[in-house]
């Protein structure tokens, strides 16, 4: 008898142990949260300078461009190269360079010359977002998107004249929240290079280290946030909700949405408008923030993520709480290797019946600043 119960309790201990979730496993201590360092390439052409200058001061970059060929004429650096004058202007966080021709051939001789020192670059392995486009002027002003700089370059190659309105642009952005920008523009005479970091004087990491507890892995709702412009981790909220829902394949968001004329607001709610998921202002060429949540925790990293799982357990939803269609696949890749490697993500989803959903809160309308906006990812257990 008394063997049989000892059996009994071992092989209740066995199928324990293979239902437990992985991911409920806490370290005992917080653990340091390593982010990724850009390392700053060394100078050899008119893109690394100016990729060179974007973290450094006045007086800094005032010296890196006189030590390359560069001199003060009217408060704008200047040098003569091939008979075009080339201008610079490189302050913290935003330096820019502008080639100045007419000729149209030189024109795109120069901006073939940029565009393949930026894809020769270190930063161009860290882009996470970029776009390619021709508009060939004249009658019906037709624009054309490329899927490679290569394309455009080989479209580009092909005209010998330019039109009225003709341009062509790259544009993108890193894990390190560098915009890079290059347009060809004749009608305005030149080519215009230039890098943008808005977070320039900001810290770049956001937590120090890891404050994941095990009450926070037995709540109803995870809240994740990942930064639009990098699709870095911002961390994490969890709450529990009253009524919940435990049948159907979707989150029951309930939305109340006010279109920001001037100032505008989106609030979520779970089921009914007793539970607040989201609260934030929006902004008509302003920018509005979080009321709730306000604050967000750093969670806890892994090594490894788990394995995307296609769009049927992931959709993206509206201002108006509406589930709809995923437009751009890459960028829901992008953000779930972003929140699959952390720990709350996997033990919330892995113990999840229904859609994982995604809602891009921009603050700023109008004219939308990627460097404000966010993504949150709200799962269900």
């Amino acid at each position: 008898m008394m063997k049989k119960v000892f059996l009994l309790a071992l092989v209740a201990t066995m199928i324990a142990a293979c239902q437990q979730n992985p991911a409920s496993s806490l370290p005992d201590k917080p653990q340091k949260i390593d982010y990724p360092v850009e390392v700053q390439e060394a100078v050899s052409n008119d893109f690394t300078l100016l990729k060179a200058g974007i973290l450094k001061n006045q007086a800094e970059n005032a010296t890196l461009l006189t030590a390359n060929g560069f001199t003060l004429v009217d408060n704008t650096y200047v040098k003569t190269r091939d008979s075009i004058t080339i201008e610079a202007m490189m302050t913290l966080g935003n330096c820019y360079m502008t080639a100045h021709t007419k000729d149209f051939n030189k024109a795109k001789s120069i901006f073939s010359q940029w565009m393949k020192e930026i894809q020769q670059s270190a930063s161009y392995t860290n882009l996470v977002r970029s776009s390619c486009h021709l508009c060939v002027g004249g009658e019906g002003n037709r624009r054309h998107v490329f899927n490679n700089p290569n394309d455009l370059l080989a479209a580009l190659d092909t005209l010998s004249c330019s039109l009225e309105n003709m341009s062509a642009s790259f544009e993108g952005n890193d894990i390190f929240a560098n915009q890079y920008s290059l347009i060809m523009f004749p009608d305005l005479g030149g080519v215009y290079l230039q890098i943008i970091n808005q977070r320039a004087e900001q810290p770049s990491d956001t937590f120090t280290e890891s404050d994941l507890q095990e009450a926070d892995l037995h709540k109803h709702i995870l809240i994740c946030k990942v930064d639009y412009l990098t699709f870095r981790y911002e961390g994490f909220y969890a709450l529990k909700v009253s009524g919940k829902q435990e049948t159907g394949k979707e989150i029951p968001f309930v939305a109340e949405y006010e279109a920001p004329n001037d100032f505008g607001n989106i609030k979520l709610f779970y089921g009914s408008k007793n539970n607040l998921l989201l609260d934030g202002a929006i902004i008509w060429n302003g920018c509005g923030k979080l009321a709730f949540p306000e604050q967000f925790r750093a969670g806890l990293p892994t090594d490894a993520g788990i394995a995307y799982p296609g769009t049927e357990r992931v959709a993206m939803i509206t201002e108006n709480g509406q589930y709809s269609p995923i437009l751009n696949e890459r960028e829901i890749k992008y953000i779930w290797e972003s929140v699959s490697k952390q720990k709350e993500f996997q033990y919330y989803f892995t113990n999840s019946t229904k859609k994982l959903a995604i809602f891009l809160y921009t603050p700023s309308v109008g004219l939308m600043n990627p460097a404000d906006a966010d993504y949150l990812i709200f799962t269900e257990q």
